[in-house]
């Protein structure tokens, strides 16, 4: 605005206050000047009514109250802002990302796998409003997924495979009937079992769990258990792992409607006596972690195996147990090894199956290796409490540790972002190395026909599988199709490590035994299981069909390891939703199986085989542990397969009844059994054409 510089007309004073009309409507009012009624109550012919104005007759916040204010309103707003997440699993990359050809998808669809192309700024909107779960190169689920998914056709590439986790996902990711238990006080975390139930469930720890993680003085441990002076804190972790792995009909003995409501509830227990820093003796609290580290309870749970896994290493190497310590009494001295190692094993395997680096750096460590005599200062045979130890036993944990050690230069050597140029960590050096290992094994722990008891070969083949899962994470294949002569050798490696682990997998589910096996059997099977989906991804029928057999074999012993260890389950639902993606197969009737089966189980075989007694089952004594009583209710593939050539019943339901029990948590083995566990794998096996690979 320009003033004149002959006339100047001065700027009209600046109204104090407004009629209400006005200042309802935010226009200009003249009434303060110019006198009521107003210029717009004179026009609108309305009651022309001055405000109440306020100016200068309140006490006004000074800047540090109107900054907590703000805050405080901020903070409300953050906390009453709900995200609702995509309801599919998005799969960022650095290199690639694809979108899935087939329907869309609504809010109630059950949890999928989609690959979607975003902006960064989308990106980063995702990554912010979404729970994720990492899973690293070294993880069979990430190594599927860019091997079959990626547009390099293909080819397997060191990239870092972030997991946002969806609602559909992460509200239920264990069971529908996930028990939510109250945070437990301190006055019942000291809540113990009665004396018949908390001895049942000590000697089931001490049977299947304590030979391959003996971290309990025993002698010690049950003068004090009969005492009544035993740790709380290690009490709860021991009845949180025999929970874990007991049998049904104990479960219900202590009270508890479920499994899972057992282990949550000793989990708590043992958490709130860890947090309130109840337990002063450095052994008990290193045991306990120990034994905690095998709690999981959902992909989102914060405080997962992994976590109390950093708590366990953390600890242990505060109070100096990775060093050699001749200072300490030889009992002592032995009970911190064991400890260590146990600790040591449970460190690689972990980070092996999730694609995490080692925690504990071998450079930092000089503590002795385990000898036999670590195992053997704490033999007791006169109480009642502690089975026999056997030879087994103890070449078991010994050789597992000594593996851990040979698994840890493999993950460094194979999936480090920045690995070393070393000669240690060469995939020539750790064949040889594992090649020495199993020359040098004792006979007791090498392959043997299976029996129905949690003898030798039961520890045998938890050994085996372990050690044959090695290969695959050296071995497995870059590339689907047009392999070099290198690669088409180590392809041959890769698979007859997988047939290895199938082949044993599928001895302990005829012998009943993989209820009870190590949780390190999970990734190992399911390792087994992605050498088998390249295979089926090829052109060649043959080996798809063969490959397509194996995997229902890998199906199954996952529904069965699934049952100690949900996080087995998590991860077969993934890889079955993500086939499920991949081939479009949304009904049977659409598309048809995924695996074309030649052979199926009536129901009245089924039920006739489950109520059969086992007249062979061996009674069982003090040289073998007992095994549960639901080892007689076990699963025999072998023996329930038909001929090729039998006639095939079509069965339209069996397709969608394996999938709705995958996707809600409640899969159904003698529905698996009965079915064949066909609907797996592509199909049929015969014609495909080139460029679809059969999917």
């Amino acid at each position: 605005m320009t003033e004149s510089s002959e006339n100047p007309s001065p700027l009209p004073p600046r109204t104090r206050v407004a009629c209400k009309a006005c200042h309802a409507r935010r226009v200009k009012c003249d009434a303060a000047g110019d006198g009521q009624p107003c210029w717009h109550c004179r026009t609108r012919n309305t009651t022309c009514e001055l405000i109440e104005s306020r100016r200068g007759k309140y006490t006004r916040p000074n800047a540090k109250e109107r900054r907590v204010a703000r805050r405080l309103r901020e903070a409300r707003k953050a906390s009453t802002d709900v995200v609702q997440p995509s309801p599919d699993i998005a799969l960022n990359t650095p290199n690639s990302s694809i979108s899935s050809p087939n329907a869309p998808q609504t809010q109630d669809e059950d949890p999928t796998v989609t690959f979607q192309q975003t902006n960064p700024s989308q990106q980063t909107q995702t990554q912010a409003n979404v729970r994720s779960y990492c899973l690293g190169d070294s993880n069979s689920l990430s190594y599927i997924i860019e091997m079959i998914c990626s547009p390099r056709g293909g080819v397997a590439e060191p990239v870092k495979v972030h997991y946002p986790i969806p609602a559909s996902i992460a509200d239920r990711a264990v069971l529908p009937n996930r028990p939510q238990v109250e945070v437990t006080s301190l006055q019942d975390a000291l809540i113990m079992p009665p004396r018949n139930i908390s001895d049942r469930l000590i000697s089931a720890f001490l049977n299947i769990m304590h030979p391959a993680f003996p971290v309990l003085n025993r002698r010690a441990f049950a003068e004090q258990y009969r005492l009544g002076q035993a740790s709380p804190l290690l009490l709860q972790a021991v009845f949180l792992i025999a929970v874990t792995l007991c049998d049904d009909n104990l479960i219900q003995d202590a009270g508890f409607t479920d499994r899972a409501t057992a282990r949550k509830t000793f989990y708590l227990r043992a958490k709130t006596l860890y947090d309130v820093d109840h337990e002063t003796d450095r052994s008990s609290i290193a045991s306990a972690l120990s034994l905690m580290g095998f709690w999981w309870n959902g992909p989102d749970d914060q405080k997962d195996s992994w976590y109390w896994l950093g708590c366990a290493t953390t600890f242990a190497q505060s109070i100096n147990m990775h060093r050699s310590r001749p200072e300490l009494s030889p009992e002592t001295r032995s009970l911190w090894r064991r400890i260590w190692w146990s600790i040591y094993s449970r460190d690689r395997h972990t980070a092996a199956c999730l694609g995490r680096p080692c925690r504990i750096r071998d450079e930092d460590c000089d503590v002795e290796l385990l000898t036999e005599e670590d195992l053997r200062f704490d033999e007791c045979y006169d109480d009642e409490l502690i089975p026999a130890q056997k030879d087994y036993h103890i070449s078991y944990f010994i050789e597992m540790s000594n593996l851990a050690v040979i698994l840890g230069d493999i993950v460094i050597g194979e999936f480090s972002p920045r690995r070393p140029a070393l000669e240690c960590y060469k995939a020539e050096n750790l064949v040889e190395r594992l090649e020495q290992w199993q020359s040098r094994l004792p006979e007791c722990l090498k392959k043997m026909p299976p029996d129905e008891t949690l003898g030798a070969s039961f520890w045998a083949s938890n050994l085996q599988m372990a050690y044959q899962n090695y290969y695959i994470l050296l071995f497995r294949p870059k590339v689907i199709e047009n392999l070099s002569p290198e690669e088409a050798e180590r392809d041959v490696r890769a698979r007859m490590a997988a047939d290895s682990i199938t082949r044993m997998a599928e001895d302990m589910l005829a012998s009943g035994t993989i209820r009870y096996g190590q949780m390190h059997l999970v990734p190992a099977v399911f390792g087994a299981l992605s050498i088998h989906t390249i295979v089926i991804c090829r052109k060649d029928p043959i080996r798809r069909q063969l490959a397509g057999n194996k995997s229902r074999q890998c199906i199954l012993a996952l529904s069965e390891l699934a049952k100690p260890w949900p996080v087995g389950l998590w991860i077969m639902r993934f890889f079955v939703n993500l086939f499920r993606r991949l081939t479009g197969q949304d009904s049977a009737t659409a598309s048809g199986t995924i695996v074309n089966v030649t052979s199926r189980i009536g129901n009245s075989d089924v039920e006739s085989r489950g109520n059969q007694p086992n007249d062979n089952m061996p009674a069982p004594s003090r040289d073998e542990p007992t095994m549960p009583a639901t080892v007689n209710n076990r699963a025999q593939p072998r023996d329930q397969q038909t001929v090729d050539f039998m006639p095939q019943v079509t069965d339209p339901m069996g397709y969608d009844s394996f999938w709705a029990g995958c996707l809600d948590n409640s899969i159904d083995v003698d529905l698996l059994l009965q079915h064949g566990l066909g609907p797996l794998l592509p199909a049929p096996f015969g014609v495909a054409p080139p460029d679809t690979l059969g999917l």
